[in-house]
């Protein structure tokens, strides 16, 4: 038999096949994990397309490797065999270290193609290919804002109320919380709250107990098996190994997001004092961060929830947003609100957001009025916000966000839809 040697990544893995004695050789390496002092790896051996043997050894210790080829020479003996298994292991070690050292070429930056947009998955909620984040207490409705963002690009289904563009794909969901049957209840109620009863759902689950990073081998398999676009975390304590306040726990789940390389969605909670819980790597490594707010009386159906967009690197925040939760007989329904019409949002608005809706929704508006309205919103006394509405005003004028004719302020949008005579008094 022709020797013939090939090596080839998988996956998150490799395969390396050759020919000794007349038999074929393939072995397969999965779940790689590199220390500062060692390199290990789970490798199966298959003799004849017959499995031998599984073992996890330290491919860079020589005891690792030395105990390795004499479990397999145990197994299937050199003598009868003809099989050098220890020359056999150096050669697997030698290969898949490279490999896994070698890591992505460099690159010429001058001969990158930048895009011209951005690109969005769920415009304007969650970025394409990077890591979204989005945060709550608990109650506040945030895993059911993530299953509703995976049951829109699930169904490329969107209600033009909530001005959201999406790109549809499939989603795998890695639940660490909850189970099966919960997360498929409500994805089916989600649908009929859209109309859509009936709709076979792609989206897969994934019911998970080991730290992210220790799962991103497997899970990056089943999202290029599967050819998923976004994956959504639930939680992301549970999902860290519950060291959401270890910097190197949170480094190593981003890493592990980085490793699988497509859209995510990151749900988590907040601390005692209502903040993003957890290492600021949270804060750092989160490329699109959503605050999530709720506001229902005991015993209501309904949750009144806002979304805060409270940091983005590629692109400017976004205004905030308002839905209601509605939870009826066997479905959901999320609705699209006016934010100015949802308590929870107008209660925790910023003058500067105030100022802008209010021109949004109610423009053109005199200027001089403005810090009244705003007044009247936050239930302050007008000379208190006066001074806060002028700056907010001017910052608006000065970015382009509102403009000003005849003493009055309005959005430019606004003002490009309108004809000349409805500027007259």
């Amino acid at each position: 038999m022709e020797e013939l040697t090939t090596f080839e990544q998988v996956g998150s893995g490799y395969i390396y096949t050759t020919n000794i004695g007349g038999h074929r050789i393939e072995a397969r390496i999965t779940r790689i994990k590199e220390t500062p002092d060692r390199l290990k790896a789970e490798v199966g051996i298959f003799v004849d397309r017959a499995p031998i043997a599984r073992s996890n050894p330290v491919l860079t210790s020589v005891s690792g490797l030395d105990s390795f080829w004499r479990k397999l020479n145990r197994r299937l003996p050199k003598e009868d065999w003809g099989i050098d298994w220890e020359s056999y292991t150096e050669e697997l070690a030698a290969r898949v270290i490279d490999a896994h050292r070698e890591g992505e070429p460099e690159i010429v930056l001058s001969n990158v193609q930048i895009p011209t947009t951005v690109a969005w998955q769920i415009e304007p909620m969650l970025l394409a290919g990077m890591a979204n984040v989005i945060y709550g207490p608990g109650g506040s409705g945030k895993s059911m804002i993530g299953l509703w963002l995976s049951v829109l690009m699930d169904t490329a289904h969107v209600d033009s109320k909530h001005d959201l563009k999406v790109e549809p794909g499939r989603v795998l969901y890695c639940d660490w919380e909850t189970d099966q049957i919960e997360v498929a209840s409500r994805v089916r109620e989600l649908q009929a709250g859209m109309g859509l009863n009936g709709h076979k759902s792609q989206i897969l689950y994934r019911r998970c107990t080991q730290s992210l990073a220790n799962e991103a081998d497997h899970i990056k398999d089943i999202v290029d098996k599967n050819d998923v676009k976004m994956i959504v975390i639930d939680s992301l304590g549970l999902a860290t190994g519950g060291g959401l306040d270890e910097a190197e726990s949170v480094l190593s789940y981003f890493g592990a997001l980085r490793w699988i390389g497509i859209t995510s969605l990151t749900i988590t909670h907040t601390n005692k004092e209502g903040h993003l819980f957890g290492s600021v790597y949270t804060l750092n490594c989160g490329r699109s961060i959503w605050e999530v707010k709720k506001n229902n009386a005991e015993g209501e159906e309904n949750i009144d929830v806002g979304l805060w967009h409270k940091k983005v690197n590629v692109v400017a925040k976004q205004k905030a947003r308002a839905i209601e939760i509605e939870f009826g007989e066997g479905l959901i329904a999320v609705t699209a609100k006016d934010p100015m019409d949802s308590e929870v949002v107008s209660e925790n608005l910023s003058v500067a957001e105030l100022v802008y809706l209010i021109v949004s929704k109610e423009g053109p508006i005199e200027k001089a009025s403005m810090s009244d309205r705003v007044a009247e919103y936050r239930n302050e006394a007008v000379d208190k916000v006066r001074p806060s509405v002028a700056t907010a005003i001017s910052r608006h004028l000065k970015a382009g966000r509102i403009v000003e004719i005849d003493s009055k302020l309005a959005v430019q949008a606004r003002l490009d839809d309108l004809e000349d005579n409805e500027w007259e008094i």
